[in-house]
């Protein structure tokens, strides 16, 4: 609503002369014209609206929260019985393939397993897993009995190379323990004098080897296995990082000269060359800090809802292996 032209020339007149010609109440008067009508509500019908309110929102809370938690626990009880049976038809079919295709401690076995292969990798690299952090009093003596049995089907199947993975280190410490455990294994599979010569190494420690048979199969070959850890990952690393540069400080290679290539060769030589398979026994892929260097082409295998080393799993990773289709960029 406008201002009409008597008020806005009264209230001009009084600006000019300082309000000295309208009142204090005159002006609110003049004001009072043009104010929009106050609200007409009840305090008691308002108040009581409010709380009506209020008590419907709450019921409509709680039931939304009862009706949330229902569906949680149908979907949490679906999802259980679906894991569950998934863990019983794994573990089935694993026990039924342990039964069916059981070695029997013979590499005769092994190898009319693996014969059905087109191809067979050069080098297995395996996961091992410390059990409960070595507090148990046993834990070392089974995972060198774990290592022992995973050497064995690698020397029965005719991979030469094996490359055992501990994030600890453990089996590094224990080196000529870890040994004389393999080669123990190794006379029990093929015999005292037809078992393959077995070589130890890991970074920074001086190989172990074997002393060889007097009479080895035409087909029989040596044994190579190596011993890594979570600490041959990135501190191999920086220990090749400082050699680098102190090379190129002294002047004997330029900065150039250090490429990718010169990267994995040197890491090759040190630790070992880049496995074509590996294989994690546990029920999800948990690589456990595993040197990422050496396996940016490797197969990765892992059994799901697995339970321990076995060899049904390290023949289904050979399966996988022969399996997989390898495609190399340019």
């Amino acid at each position: 609503m406008s201002f009409t032209a008597r008020d806005t020339k009264a209230y001009r007149e009084d600006e000019k002369t300082g309000h000295k010609n309208l009142g204090v109440r005159d002006r609110e008067k003049l004001v009072e014209n043009y104010l929009p009508a106050p609200p007409i509500r009840s305090r008691s019908r308002s108040h009581s609206r409010k709380k009506q309110e209020t008590s419907h929102f709450g019921i409509r809370k709680f039931l939304r929260s009862q009706l949330y938690l229902l569906l949680y626990i149908i979907v949490h009880a679906i999802f259980s019985v679906y894991v569950r049976i998934r863990i019983a038809c794994h573990a089935v079919s694993l026990r039924v393939l342990s039964i069916l295709k059981h070695h029997h401690n013979t590499p005769d076995y092994v190898r009319r397993d693996v014969s059905t292969l087109r191809r067979l990798p050069k080098h297995v690299s395996v996961i091992l897993t410390l059990e409960d952090g070595g507090r148990a009093g046993d834990a070392l003596e089974k995972l060198v009995n774990e290592a022992s049995e995973v050497a064995a089907w690698c020397a029965s199947a005719g991979i030469p190379r094996l490359s055992i993975y501990e994030r600890t280190g453990v089996l590094k410490r224990y080196m000529p323990q870890t040994h004389r455990g393999l080669a123990q294994k190794l006379k029990a599979w093929f015999g005292k004098l037809q078992a393959p010569p077995l070589s130890l190494s890991s970074r920074g420690a001086s190989t172990i080897r074997s002393a060889s048979p007097g009479y080895l199969p035409q087909d029989q070959f040596s044994l190579e296995v190596v011993l890594i850890s979570e600490e041959d990952g990135r501190e191999a690393m920086v220990d090749l990082t400082k050699v680098l540069v102190q090379m190129v400080h002294r002047e004997k290679i330029t900065a150039a000269d250090i490429t990718a290539d010169v990267l994995n060769n040197e890491l090759s030589e040190a630790i070992m060359p880049e496995p074509d398979l590996l294989i994690s026994f546990e029920p999800y892929v948990n690589l456990q800090g595993y040197p990422p260097w050496p396996i940016r082409l490797t197969e990765i295998y892992c059994a799901p809802d697995n339970q321990g080393v076995g060899y049904q799993v390290f023949l289904r990773g050979l399966r996988k292996y022969t399996e997989a289709t390898f495609k190399l960029g340019k």
